[in-house]
């Protein structure tokens, strides 16, 4: 099961694989899920706003009643919408349970959950949210674009206080789940060019080498990309780059 409705810069390190599609859901305004946004929200607003930014508006936090998982950045509302563990359908909280099963902090799958989806991932969204309000989405190819997402969010971290500035050991977290994916980049192709052929022909749905599978590699790698590269990624560096129109 996978979403193929795309919406702006729906698509998320790792999601596509695993959520079902779904018709439009109700959100929560209260909750654990919505504090844990808000407050990542917030961080990441004023860690702009040091950079010498000024933001004309404050993106969102909407928690969504999804029975799948489904987190993006919404250019309709201007908001990251995020998910709970308890609307959850049992397929999900199956692939999730695998998820947590070769994760590396001992974390249930609930909490694999909220780490990934609602935490570590959360600025990876708001990364869209400034590509959107500069202008940018629209020129930058899903590759660029879900890169410097990844680098914004790694940047990001890297900048916080105790355990949540242990970006190495959060993201070798939830990446254990792709080790058993072979490469599906052909040895003569080029991984970027690879991905953004198909990538239209994903969104649509259709059978192809780009399937929620392979879709969830590529995203794993960019993660993996962004962490290994954080001394030529400041966070205020890619802010700037993002400036608001």
């Amino acid at each position: 099961m996978l979403i193929l409705r795309h919406v702006g810069w729906r698509p998320l390190a790792l999601v596509i694989a695993l959520a079902g599609v779904t018709n439009p859901v109700s959100a929560q305004t209260t909750g654990p899920a919505q504090d844990v946004g808000d407050s990542i929200r917030d961080r990441f607003v004023a860690a702009v706003e040091a950079c010498g930014t000024a933001l004309s508006s404050t993106p969102g936090v909407v928690v969504d009643t999804s029975s799948s998982i489904d987190i993006h950045y919404s250019p309709d509302d201007r908001s990251i919408h995020l998910g709970r563990w308890a609307d959850l359908d049992t397929d999900s909280r199956g692939v999730i349970e695998a998820w947590a099963s070769k994760g590396t902090m001992g974390l249930s799958p609930e909490q694999m959950f909220s780490e990934t989806f609602n935490s570590i991932m959360a600025p990876h969204e708001l990364g869209h949210f400034l590509q959107d309000i500069s202008g940018r989405s629209a020129s930058l190819g899903m590759w660029d674009g879900e890169l410097e997402a990844n680098r914004i969010a790694v940047a990001f971290w890297a900048m916080q206080p105790g355990a949540d500035g242990r970006v190495v050991e959060r993201v070798g977290n939830i990446t254990p789940l792709m080790d058993d994916v072979p490469d599906p980049v052909p040895a003569e192709e080029d991984p970027k060019a690879f991905f953004e052929t198909h990538y239209d022909a994903f969104m649509r749905g259709e059978d192809g080498p780009l399937n929620p599978v392979t879709y969830s590699w590529f995203q794993a790698r960019l993660l993996t990309t962004a962490l290994e590269e954080p001394e030529a990624y400041p966070f205020c560096d890619l802010v700037q780059i993002n400036q608001p129109l």
